[in-house]
């Protein structure tokens, strides 16, 4: 099942025991292409207190008409989980207390995250093998952050990032949509994770292996979320 995750953002969050807020932010992996968190902005209850939640914490989702996600966790876990200040980057440390407060499974290495066997894309973002060790995790992104990125290939720039088409069934990024220049307005050309050749946060670029000819023939998508030429099942 695939959502937008413009569609994710202002979904209603509800623990066991009743609504906890709703989505204000998704933050993925730019390596393995997997959804981390969902940053939640809780309701008054909470003062409106900015919580992650793991997408291993949300129950098995069968329909998404309500925009309404349900988690395995009470308000009481919530109010008591360790404090994440999101104006910074979120430290290796502070993942680590949540997974120790949640009990959410692992899978360590690089970073904290929830298991992904089979959902891994075999290509990402290109990272170095000097990279620094940092003390925060330089893989883990916003969505916000990432939205209305340059895209450029090997000619120049082609368009800005629109969205990105999220798998919830297995919460894995399966395409990003880019507003490029064969485009209408309403219309955004479907890229997949590995044809990405390297993201450049500093300077908000994205770099794509297609080339102009490449864009011309690639599956494009209408502002309701549907093909709109011969091309799907080709992503």
């Amino acid at each position: 099942m695939l959502l937008h995750a413009k569609e994710l953002l202002g979904f209603s969050i509800a623990a066991l025991d009743g609504e906890i807020g709703s989505v204000k932010d998704i933050y993925f992996d730019d390596h393995s292409w997997v959804v981390r968190y969902l940053v939640i902005e809780t309701g008054n209850w909470l003062f409106k207190r900015k919580v992650l939640i793991s997408p291993a914490a949300i129950s098995a989702i069968k329909d998404t008409s309500s925009s309404v996600l349900s988690i395995k966790l009470t308000k009481q876990q919530i109010k008591n989980s360790p404090p994440i200040d999101m104006d910074k980057p979120v430290s290796r440390q502070q993942e680590s207390s949540l997974f120790d407060h949640y009990s959410w499974p692992s899978i360590g290495g690089a970073g904290m995250g929830w298991p992904t066997t089979g959902m891994v894309k075999g290509a990402s973002a290109l990272v170095s093998s000097a990279e620094p060790k940092q003390e925060f995790d330089p893989h883990l992104r916003s969505f916000h952050q990432i939205a209305k990125y340059e895209v450029h290939n090997q000619q120049g720039r082609v368009g800005l990032v629109k969205n990105i088409g999220i798998d919830i069934s297995n919460w894995s990024v399966s395409y990003l949509l880019i507003d490029d220049v064969f485009t209408s307005a309403k219309e955004s050309v479907v890229i997949t994770p590995n044809n990405i050749l390297s993201i450049d946060w500093p300077t908000s670029k994205l770099k794509i292996a297609n080339s102009q000819e490449d864009l011309k023939k690639a599956p494009i998508m209408n502002a309701e979320g549907f093909f709109s030429n011969d091309s799907e099942g080709k992503i």
